[in-house]
């Protein structure tokens, strides 16, 4: 998983298309601080301008960033336009992907919850000691996943690999993760870099 999707939403104007594929069987900061999250997702995506996003602000975002690559996220806010607005929005995305909290209730998963979360993600550097994590365990929030990231990025895998979320690739949220493992940050386009709150609050924006 190694593939990016920075550009292909812009390029092409088509969400990118993905495989569900099956797992192997298996051998701190709280997404409540939205208004600090969309502030800092602000400065990090607008750089000085400060411009903010046109956002939903209903509880839990309502799918905010349907058909939304994290790149064309940021070319929205750069422009200072709706993103609702975008010319070159995919116009058929499926965006019914559900937070982490809706994953623990449901007893129908589409991976193996006892598969171990190195077999999904990448686990290295600063993320090392979360490869042993179980899938369930991450979900249910593992003591390693402090600031929730592993949380979320796994339940954004499983809302693909579901068929609830048809825009994000299994390889972009690989190389948002991988990114951010190494550099403690993520640059949706170049210049432009995106910490936790950011990731969090762009992830947060993809489920319901």
């Amino acid at each position: 998983m190694a593939i990016d999707d920075r550009d292909v939403s812009e390029n092409s104007g088509e969400a990118p298309k993905t495989e569900a594929t099956p797992l192997p069987p298996a051998a701190g900061t709280s997404l409540s601080r939205k208004g600090a999250s969309r502030r800092r997702f602000a400065r990090a995506s607008a750089g000085a301008t400060g411009v903010l996003l046109t956002l939903h602000s209903q509880p839990g975002m309502a799918c905010t960033f349907c058909g939304i690559s994290p790149s064309l996220a940021v070319s929205a806010v750069g422009q200072n336009r709706n993103i609702t607005a975008l010319s070159h929005r995919p116009t058929a995305s499926r965006c019914v992907g559900i937070p982490p909290e809706s994953w623990k209730t449901k007893s129908n998963w589409p991976c193996n919850p006892d598969a171990r979360f190195g077999d999904v993600f990448t686990c290295q550097s600063r993320t090392a000691g979360y490869a042993s994590a179980t899938i369930r365990e991450i979900i249910n929030g593992a003591s390693c996943d402090t600031d929730q990231m592993a949380k979320y990025m796994m339940a954004a895998y499983m809302n693909v690999a579901d068929g609830k979320v048809d825009f994000i690739t299994f390889e972009a949220l690989a190389a948002v993760w991988n990114e951010w493992s190494i550099k403690g940050y993520y640059e949706p386009m170049a210049g432009q870099k995106w910490g936790t709150y950011e990731i969090l609050y762009y992830l947060r924006g993809t489920m319901d």
